[in-house]
């Protein structure tokens, strides 16, 4: 809660409204926006925090995460299993790394590193939201501060299909594809640059 009121307060003092105008405009006390903004109030209802957002300027948003770290499955083991039996031997790797952030439950699938650099792998055995599943493994990547992003895609009919759709999202953020990554990592080389591995 104190992080959407944060992102109210921001909205509303850019917009140049003081606490009473957005009160007035939603049909509450400047006071009970103030404890929104703070983070303050015991429940606040998901269509009065979308009604405050309109007021200043947002689209509220939900979006749920998993209480723990979500598991590795069976599925993503194989497919990491058959990428590793091709990587070079000076790679060090540790699986379902923690991103470093206290509080933060995310996790890279595993990180591959050496001498040459530092790569978050994300084993996708579904590729069904390209721009959300990318945009959820690059905030990883950042915040695990890999060098590289390895998107490690098993090569099923309908990932190819969805591959095929999403290609102009998909081709500047992802210069190097599978037979170049795969033969600099086996080099144990740094590949130049982030990675789409189709397996």
């Amino acid at each position: 809660m104190l992080d959407v009121g944060r992102e109210l307060r921001l909205a509303r003092v850019r917009s140049g409204m003081i606490q009473r105008q957005v009160g007035g405009l939603v049909g509450r006390s400047a006071s009970h926006i103030s404890r929104v903004e703070r983070g303050k109030v015991r429940r606040a209802s998901v269509p009065e925090l979308m009604t405050i957002a309109a007021a200043v300027g947002l689209k509220l948003w939900v979006k749920v995460f998993p209480a723990g770290r979500r598991p590795i499955d069976a599925p993503q083991l194989a497919l990491l299993d058959a990428f590793n039996s091709r990587l070079h031997p000076s790679w060090k790797r540790q699986m379902e790394a923690v991103v470093p952030i206290a509080g933060d439950l995310r996790a890279v699938d595993e990180l591959i590193r050496n001498d040459a650099c530092s790569c978050a792998v994300e084993a996708i055995t579904r590729f069904i939201d390209a721009q959300a599943q990318v945009r959820s493994a690059s905030a990883k990547q950042r915040d695990i501060g890999a060098d590289r992003l390895i998107l490690l895609i098993k090569a099923s009919r309908s990932n190819r299909r969805m591959l095929h759709e999403a290609e102009p999202v998909l081709r500047d953020s992802f210069p190097i594809r599978t037979r170049g990554a795969m033969r600099s990592l086996a080099a144990g080389e740094d590949p130049g640059g982030d990675c789409l591995i189709l397996m």
